[in-house]
């Protein structure tokens, strides 16, 4: 639902939750120009996004702007503030940050998708929405309409990362959740939710489905491995086509646990290692994982179709969802 012309931006409930600031309301911004970014953590494409967030940010504060990050929580572990700060902090991300945990503000703009931008003049007005990513020229160019309108002046160029349209993007996997609610296990039959099962790969696999073995539980939002094993013979296996490959997990007592990452039965190559990959001197790959967050292990140069397989030994490690990244420009 777009909201647009004389559509007064909502106020924001009494009690919210404020992080890197005191409390707001729109009452009290009248004046200024209001940037409201609708945005979870844990989610790819507002990583791919707040880049850009924070850079409006920087470059517009001190000519009035004033952004607002909505957090709107995926994923249960995204409800918990601690959570929530730690993630602002790691990600630099300096902007008030109001917390939504039970969507009311999200539902107050009818809002349907993260992210979402919605840009308000300094009357209180909605006068621009974005939602997804994309349209970083657009909305900068409307937040430079709004900060004129409102009497700023000497406002930088947009520079040329601010334009879209350039770049290749190929057929990617969609984004897979492995919760009983959204997600589909391709060797998961009769499956009792939230009880230990006993899981045995198969020799076919289609490409797109992730494929258990060994000692899981299927919950509505997660798989998590149920059994403490002296070495990770019990994996998670998915053949997938994209360029990224990112996982959201954690561990439930946040406590390290550690996985191994293959590619095609063999270490992730240094080139295509993603940020969260350790690579061993003996070439081994593994990723740490503790607190919950999206996961980067695969970043390549070079669009490719590969078997990833996420080796477990842990007890207590939670996986979530695959996301992946289709382009490059």
């Amino acid at each position: 639902m777009a909201l647009f012309g004389k559509t007064r931006a909502p106020e924001f409930p009494p009690q919210s939750v404020w992080l890197n600031s005191d409390a707001l309301t729109m009452k009290s911004l009248r004046g200024k120009v209001v940037l409201i970014d609708f945005w979870t953590y844990s989610c790819i494409n507002c990583a791919r996004t707040l880049p850009h967030v924070k850079r409006w940010h920087e470059r517009y504060a001190r000519h009035g702007l004033v952004i607002i990050g909505v957090h709107a929580p995926e994923f249960d572990f995204e409800k918990e503030e601690g959570n929530v700060r730690r993630a602002i902090s790691d990600l630099g991300v300096t902007y008030p940050v109001v917390l939504d945990a039970n969507f009311s503000i999200w539902n107050a703009y009818a809002n349907h998708v993260w992210p979402h931008a919605f840009l308000i003049n300094s009357h209180g007005v909605i006068v621009h929405d974005h939602a997804g990513e994309g349209g970083v020229a657009e909305t900068e160019m409307a937040i430079q309409s709004a900060l004129r309108s409102a009497g700023a002046t000497d406002l930088p160029a947009i520079p040329p990362d601010g334009t879209e349209g350039e770049g290749v993007c190929y057929r990617t996997t969609p984004e897979l959740y492995l919760g009983y609610v959204r997600g589909s296990i391709g060797n998961a039959h009769d499956t009792l939710p939230n009880a230990e099962e006993v899981f045995n790969d198969v020799p076919d696999h289609t490409d797109d489905i992730s494929y258990l073995h060994g000692h899981w539980k299927v919950t509505s939002e997660y798989v998590e491995h149920t059994r403490a094993l002296a070495v990770a013979t019990e994996y998670v296996r998915l053949i997938y086509s994209a360029f990224d490959v990112h996982l959201v997990m954690g561990s439930a007592d946040d406590q390290d646990a550690v996985i191994d990452v293959t590619l095609d039965g063999k270490p992730i190559p240094a080139a295509m290692a993603g940020a969260d990959v350790v690579i061993d001197p003996d070439g081994k790959t593994h990723v740490h994982v503790r607190h919950h967050r999206m996961y980067t292990l695969i970043r390549a140069d070079h669009y490719h179709r590969g078997t990833l397989k996420i080796g477990v030994k842990a007890a207590g490690l939670q996986m979530f969802a695959f996301t992946f990244g289709g382009c490059r420009s």
